[in-house]
């Protein structure tokens, strides 16, 4: 057994070196997503997209400095100082606007209502780091996939500018160790800025006042701390650190980050409940140990199972940690949550009726787009499962996608031999066979995954379960010898009903419509049941519902399953029909579309979930096809000589985050005119 194969002393140690060096950059991002925390009490889901925008800006500058390592050093220096000051002043500035837009206007409203509009924001922050990428002459424009997945673009590349020398190559060469000036840099920056935060928080008037709102906002507010100026102060902070981070990220790894930022802020979280949320020094610890579990995983795993294990920890440590005193209760309850659409019956019946006349008026006008609307009947379908655990439930599922993905990998799993056992048996439908698993297989491990965290509070659920969304596509990755990797599955066959093959889009049409009014009709008649009564009176007020009797832990975990097993539903239709599924079909981003669908279609039973399919899917898949041919069309009439015609699709995010955002905004209108302001 050699050291290829063990974790001998000097491999070790180099994995050590590298833990570190990675850990301090994690520190710092955690230390400023504890210090947001605390002052809010809330998670700040678009600091992990602050972070990913601030790499994006400091790769620029760098390149526009025109810095290289063979740069004089007075240059090189005044370069990376100019880098690093920009980064730390936009990184606190952006930060300190996420506070004012995405908190402060919910202070005293519905305790979801900071989460879903930050998750909002954090897609209007990729779409900027994708626009600097994609529009500046350093990147090549970057090409789009054709569903909802992240956009595939270039990385920025940024020469190695700080030192390589190994510095103890030439004091222990018989080590083995690779220990350059570069980790030194990195990690003693990291750690004299973390130090100096620190530092900051016990000796000055500032530090002390945002400890004391930290540990009792109340008691700190009668003792004169205002909790606004607090939190301002926590978010800039915060910012500061993320931008220092970025900085160091782009200085050691000599590119952006390339992904969604979701990832990056998940790191920070795991790393600060590691060290112990609302404490800084914790921060820093958690993330030199995440950064050491992250390079051990990485060596004795692979690189692509450490972003599962470490999301796993994360998963672990939520439901394991013990909250604070000051997190124990939950913010005060908002008012109800919307009655729905207005007019909601006869909204539902003309929605109906043109579902059923559609396919008739797509064959004679020539519309072509009967594939089109089944896709947004099926995202309609996936709206109604999220709307029984959003809108009646009151809980929040972050990662809502992986039970569609569960759905939609065992239809097309099962599909083979499903196909050989049924095409005899003219009474055992096999489409009912497919749909009844999916949505039952699905609908299980919705109630065993949530069986853990459901006693969480609103926000450690909501990181949870976003974690578990992270978590499914990448086991469909990894798992390539079932899954196909990012192959997929392809040549799932079409679905049979009362021996036929459904094999035209018309008959997938009906059948989709026949299964969004029937999930319609069940969610109208529980939202007036008894259960529907006690999901309310759980998510306006748990202690309120509890001493009424309602069993909060069994409701829950009923809705979680119902939801569950809509959404595996919706997977296993999505894989007959269209005959095909890979990973990249489930990825955060279709949690985030499907939320912002229940929440522009107004929420509860009813029409909701189809009106809002129709106003976000069929703006993606309706209306920018119609717009880009539009302008074309437009330029060729008028005899002008346009430029080519924008991408609009790529400005996606950008619509998805300021529908999500807005729409919470003009909800909670009301809450804001009511609130009493403080200092």
């Amino acid at each position: 057994m050699t050291c290829a194969t063990v974790l001998c002393p000097g491999v070790a140690l180099q994995v050590l070196v590298y833990g570190l060096t990675n850990g301090a950059i994690i520190a710092l991002m955690a230390l400023g997503f504890t210090l947001a925390y605390s002052a809010v009490r809330t998670v700040n889901f678009a600091y992990g997209d602050l972070f990913a925008l601030t790499t994006v800006l400091v790769a620029l500058l760098i390149g526009r400095l025109g810095l290289t390592p063979e740069s004089p050093w007075g240059a090189l220096l005044a370069g990376l100082g100019a880098a690093l000051g920009l980064a730390l002043l936009f990184g606190a500035l952006l930060n300190t606007v996420v506070e004012h837009a995405a908190f402060r206007p919910f202070a005293a409203g519905a305790p979801s209502a900071p989460l879903i509009a930050s998750v909002g924001l954090s897609f209007v922050l990729y779409q900027g780091a994708l626009w600097l990428r994609l529009v500046l002459p350093e990147t090549a424009a970057g090409t789009f996939r054709p569903h909802h997945g992240a956009p595939e673009v270039p990385r920025l590349a940024v020469p190695d500018l700080l030192p390589t020398a190994d510095l103890l190559g030439s004091v222990a060469p018989t080590l083995g160790v690779t220990y350059t000036v570069k980790d030194a840099v990195v990690v003693l920056l990291a750690t004299g800025l973390a130090l100096g935060v620190d530092r900051f928080l016990a000796r000055t008037a500032i530090g002390r006042a945002l400890r004391a709102s930290a540990q009792h906002p109340t008691l700190a507010w009668l003792c004169g701390v205002a909790p606004r100026q607090a939190a301002r102060w926590a978010f800039a902070l915060g910012g500061l650190l993320a931008g220092a981070a970025a900085f160091l990220f782009v200085l050691y790894y000599n590119g952006v980050y390339g992904q969604h930022g979701a990832l990056s802020g998940l790191a920070a979280f795991t790393a600060a409940a590691l060290g112990g949320l609302g404490r800084p020094r914790g921060a820093l610890v958690g993330g030199l140990l995440l950064g050491l579990l992250a390079a051990a995983s990485d060596y004795l795993l692979a690189p692509r199972w450490t972003p599962v294990l470490t999301l796993t920890l994360l998963v672990v440590l939520m439901v394991w940690r013990r909250p604070d005193p000051a997190e124990v209760a939950e913010p005060p309850p908002g008012p109800p949550p919307p009655g729905g659409v207005p007019g909601g019956r006869w909204v539902a019946a003309g929605l109906l009726v043109a579902g059923l006349i559609y396919p008739l008026l797509d064959t004679v006008l020539g519309l072509r787009l009967q594939v089109t609307v089944v896709s947004l009947l099926l995202l309609a379908l996936l709206a109604g499962g999220l709307n029984l655990l959003f809108s009646l439930a009151g809980l929040i599922d972050l990662g809502y996608a992986a039970f569609f993905a569960v759905g939609g990998y065992t239809a097309a799993l099962l599909a083979p031999a499903l196909w050989r056992w049924t095409r005899s048996l003219f009474l055992l439908d096999e489409v009912v066979i497919v749909l009844i698993l999916g949505a039952g297989v699905t609908a299980l491990i919705g109630a065993v995954v949530s069986a853990p965290v459901l006693r969480l509070r609103r926000d450690d659920l909501a990181i949870a379960t976003l974690a578990f969304g992270e978590i499914v596509p990448r086991l469909l990755l990894n798992l390539d010898e079932w899954t196909g990797g990012p192959r997929g599955i392809a040549a799932v066959p079409l679905p049979r009903l009362l021996g036929w093959e459904l094999a035209t889009p018309i008959a997938w049409h009906y059948l989709v419509l026949t299964l969004v009014v029937l999930t319609g009709v069940a969610s109208q008649r529980l939202a007036v049941s008894r259960l529907g009564r006690a999901w309310r009176a759980g998510g306006q007020d748990e202690v309120a519902a509890a001493s009424c009797g309602v069993a909060l832990v069994q409701s829950k975990l009923l809705a979680f399953a119902l939801s569950a097993g809509v959404a595996g539903l919706a997977g296993a239709l999505f894989a007959r029909l269209f005959g095909y599924v890979e990973p990249g079909h489930f990825d955060f981003t279709v949690s985030a579309m499907v939320l912002a669908t229940v929440v522009v279609g107004g929420g509860r039973a009813g029409p909701g979930p189809l009106l809002g399919a129709l106003l976000i899917g069929g703006y993606d898949r309706l209306a920018l096809p119609l717009l880009e041919a539009g302008l074309g069309r437009f330029g060729a009439v008028a005899g002008l000589s346009l430029p080519p015609a924008p991408d609009l699709r790529a400005l996606n995010f950008l619509v998805f985050g300021l529908a999500l955002y807005l729409t919470v905004l003009w909800r909670a209108g009301p809450i804001r005119t009511h609130r009493t302001g403080e200092g």
